[in-house]
């Protein structure tokens, strides 16, 4: 096992996309994001499902659903990605599109009747898997004249954390991670220790210098879920079920940072720099959910599912690449550096989420659906073997210091047509996780679809719209908290709508 990766692990921090620590407590809490895509028809009532049942995608919300089967079935949910995201920065603004193919669902369920019409009806039991995350993301900026320089973090920090010149000069793999990429820029000479101040100073940027930004963020990977589940039907009044859900994460960030310099220092004169990060999070969990459906009437239903956090065993790498360029005496004096690759493993305990749901029939008309969700941020968890746990507690304190229990809202209905044709919509709400905030992370979804049924066949459409807006700083300079926005760094605000083709065909037997 290398070093502990402590700052870049778990310190709550001001960026998302790029920090110079890269993983953050808001990135674990996207680690943790659970957005079931399911079948087209879930996704097309916007997913709410949780008092309705009898169909695959519901069984990641409420597993009480397959016990609504009145027969076994089959389905197979490909789906296309759509992916939107502009970022303005410093009166610039870049977009980035791309496409993506992939599968959100496939499932077996299987139904016996027990030829009774009181006690246990039916039971059932499935096999399958739903798309639980969606992590493929890439974000551009730029932008001119930015007082704000990349050199100010690594001082600030250096200055800050009380480094020692000799402790950040040393080989790198005695180095806490950390605080590699700050010994980088002291060996670099992006920085010097002045020791008659006592402090790190920037090197070669004159005071009111300006430069221009530039950086890239390509994020990948996703959260795959395998399901078992079974349930029953007692009276056709009221059922249960279970699911125990396995999950596969994967998570790659890349980033890039670039600036570059116009001084006026003839001796010494900053020119640019870059800096490239590498992160992957790889890692395998389990899960259960519990949950009921009860019918006072048959129009009416009511639906409440528990489900326990997933508990992760994750690895995770990381390494980090510099390179500045400096003109000495008017020549060129470029300088790289490369951090070793570290690799940290660790546990993770993601949020418990509360599902509670009611749906009414209306006869052969159509149905309405309501669901509420109550996800606890703030109770997620990172346990190793090797740190004290005097560092785990402070880092688990700040993570339910920094973010609450949030209330989700799905909303769904859906109007039958004649010749076995549907119409449906959807609307999703998710409240934001921080705690205090000045700006709006709330995220919403706006969905709708069509579909076709017979005994024995079924297809469907969907589209799913996702808009979400993210405030982020490419640096960390002059103790800017980004949430805060009482002061005016350089902040990117990134604008993210992601599309989803969702396409569903199925068989009952």
């Amino acid at each position: 096992m290398k070093t502990i990766i402590k700052w870049s692990m778990l310190l709550l921090s001001v960026s998302v996309a790029f920090s110079l620590e890269a993983q953050t407590a808001d990135e674990l809490l996207q680690l943790g994001t659970h957005e079931i895509q399911g079948t087209a028809r879930f996704s097309g009532l916007g997913g709410a499902f949780n008092a309705l049942g009898g169909d695959f995608g519901s069984l990641s919300t409420n597993p009480a659903g397959i016990a609504t089967y009145r027969s076994s079935e089959f389905v197979v949910t490909p789906s296309l990605n759509l992916n939107n995201t502009s970022t303005d920065f410093r009166g610039e603004s870049l977009s980035d599109r791309y496409t993506r193919f992939g599968f959100a669902n496939l499932g077996y369920v299987a139904t016996y009747s027990t030829k009774k019409s009181k006690g246990l009806v039916s039971f059932s039991f499935g096999l399958g898997y739903n798309k639980a995350a969606n992590f493929y993301k890439r974000t551009s900026l730029q932008g001119v004249d930015s007082p704000n320089s990349v050199l100010d973090m690594f001082t600030q920090y250096a200055n800050n954390s009380k480094l020692n010149s000799d402790y950040l000069k040393q080989d790198m793999k005695k180095i806490i991670p950390e605080d590699w990429t700050t010994s980088m820029a002291l060996v670099s000479e992006m920085m010097r220790y002045e020791t008659g101040e006592n402090k790190y100073i920037s090197n070669g940027l004159e005071k009111g210098g300006k430069v221009d930004i530039a950086g890239s963020s390509i994020q990948t990977g996703g959260t795959e879920e395998y399901t078992f589940s079974l349930g029953g039907n007692i009276s056709n009044s009221f059922q249960f079920g279970m699911t125990i859900g396995l999950q596969d994460l994967q998570y790659v960030n890349r980033l890039n940072y670039r600036e570059q310099c116009f001084g006026n220092n003839d001796k010494v004169q900053y020119v640019s720099s870059s800096r490239d990060e590498y992160t992957r999070t790889a890692g395998t969990g389990i899960n259960a959910k519990f949950g009921i459906i009860y019918r006072p009437i048959d129009a009416f239903r009511l639906g409440f599912a528990v489900h326990t956090p997933t508990f992760f065993n994750m690895e995770r790498e990381y390494s980090a690449y510099m390179k500045s360029m400096y003109k000495l005496d008017g020549k060129n004096d470029p300088k790289e550096e490369t951090s070793p690759r570290d690799i940290y493993e660790y546990t993770l305990s993601t949020p418990y989420r509360l599902e509670f749901g009611l749906a009414y029939i209306f006869g052969k008309t159509g149905l309405i659906s309501v669901d509420y969700e109550l996800v606890g941020n703030n109770s997620m968890r990172i346990h190793d073997n090797i740190t004290n746990d005097g560092f785990i507690s402070s880092r688990n304190n700040a993570i339910k210091n920094a973010y609450k229990a949030t209330s989700n809202l799905r909303v769904g209905g859906e109007i039958n047509l004649p010749r076995g044709l549907m119409l449906r919509a959807g609307f999703n709400y998710f409240q934001s996780p921080y705690k205090e905030s000045s700006l709006d992370y709330n995220r919403y979804a706006y969905s709708g679809g069509i579909g076709y049924r017979n005994k024995h066949f079924f297809a469907d459409l969907a589209y799913v719209l996702n808009t979400s807006k993210y405030h982020f700083a490419p640096y960390y300079v002059n103790d800017y908290r980004v949430r805060d926005a009482d002061k005016d760094p350089d902040i990117a605000v990134e604008n993210l709508k992601i599309g989803r083709i969702i396409a569903t065909i199925g068989f009952r037997f």
